[in-house]
């Protein structure tokens, strides 16, 4: 059994049971069954890999540090909201907070909101809370601070980086996002929502990372499709809306990766390398589909040629963090063991809230002898599991 069978995934699933029959200790054996029992109780919505621009994202309530709960209808501003996914042990992130204060107080009045997120961990402790607030008081922040306890917002916006930040217009469709908080990116980004309040054209560089805007029939067709896939019942119709989407608007992107994503999940792997090889060919640097295609090319063990892909990749965007535990599972198949475990560092380092990194970081160490690590790696991922299924 190769890698494919193994690591095979839907558009927004993963499913852990298909390590199991690779695991030879007993008692990760029976861990990871587990893992996978809960796992596919788990909304699909609920691991979305990466936002893109024109997607509907979902509503939410959170309570803020003032212990005030807050919907979105609540701090959305009238031409555009501004909400950053930060955490107070993340690079950037105060630098991204304070960035966005200053955009806020030149802007609230003209139609800009802005709103950070915590999403410290899947819980935040009564010091957490205090760094919180001094963090607050030390950047002299005035818009509010929201409290993700058990990151059910983290998730169902498909946060990769802390910090990110997802820009939206008042019907909660995206115009732009970031992740991390990269020089060039941010301001770009700040050129781009400066552009849009005053009312003029944004630089070019602004426009390009804005993304193609697709045709609203086609994201229609596409947003049917991922509704589908949160439905047990219309989970097989998905494949349909997708390929509908994918005709509506032939430059459209997203329905080729997440048709690829499907066929993965069937084993249909000639399929989806079509899929990924179309979505490549329309946007040669798309780093979802340069990572997917490279997980193809390992699973046929060609090691170096999928290697090469998700190096691109991480060139391209530096903080998505599915190539770099990508990256960490290879260097561990080709028994490259200080290669792997600097790329699942750097993942981790990214977003350790990501229980796929955990899932895949298993069995670089099952390879290397240390089942004691592996069930440990495994019982963090069910840990997220179950906080993000209870909604602690």
């Amino acid at each position: 059994m190769n890698i494919r069978q193994y690591s095979a995934k839907l558009p927004e699933k993963r499913d852990p049971g298909q390590y199991c029959h690779l695991l030879g200790k007993r008692f990760t054996l029976i861990l990871c069954c587990v893992l996978c029992s809960f796992f596919l109780q788990i909304p699909a919505a609920a691991t979305l890999e990466g936002l893109y621009v024109g997607a509907e994202v979902p509503d939410f309530t959170l309570e803020d540090i003032k212990g005030q709960n807050l919907a979105f209808n609540d701090i959305k501003g009238e031409k555009l909201t501004m909400i950053i996914f930060w955490s107070t042990w993340s690079r950037n992130s105060e630098k991204a907070l304070a960035g966005a204060q200053k955009l806020y107080a030149a802007y609230k009045d003209k139609g800009l909101s802005v709103v950070a997120v915590n999403a410290n961990g899947l819980q935040i402790s009564p010091d957490e809370i205090k760094t919180i607030n001094d963090i607050t008081a030390d950047l002299n922040l005035e818009y509010p601070i929201l409290l993700d306890r058990g990151l059910a917002v983290f998730h169902n916006y498909g946060v990769i980086a802390l910090p990110s930040t997802v820009i939206l217009d008042p019907e909660r469709i995206i115009r732009y996002e970031l992740s991390g908080y990269p020089v060039v990116g941010s301001d770009e980004m700040l050129d781009f929502t400066v552009a849009h309040i005053e009312g003029r054209e944004p630089k070019a560089a602004a426009v390009q990372k804005k993304g193609y805007q697709p045709d609203k029939k086609a994201m229609r067709f596409y947003n049917m499709g991922k509704n589908a896939l949160n439905s047990k019942r219309m989970a097989a119709t998905a494949e349909m809306w997708f390929k509908k989407a994918a005709e509506a608007d032939p430059k459209f992107v997203q329905p080729h990766i997440s048709l690829g994503r499907f066929y993965v999940a069937q084993n249909k792997f000639e399929q989806a390398r079509e899929q990924f090889d179309s979505a490549l060919q329309k946007e040669p640097e798309n780093v979802v589909a340069l990572c997917e295609l490279g997980m193809l090319l390992v699973g046929d063990e060609k090691f170096e040629d999928g290697r090469n892909l998700m190096q691109k990749a991480i060139e391209v965007e530096e903080y998505y963090t599915p190539c770099f535990y990508y990256l960490g599972y290879t260097y561990s198949k080709e028994g490259k063991m200080e290669e792997a475990s600097n790329m699942f560092a750097r993942a981790l380092e990214i977003n350790p809230m990501d229980m796929n990194i955990y899932i895949y970081q298993g069995p670089m160490y099952e390879e290397s002898g240390n089942p004691a690590e592996a069930a440990k790696t495994y019982r963090k991922a069910l840990e997220i599991i179950l906080a993000h299924k209870s909604g602690v």
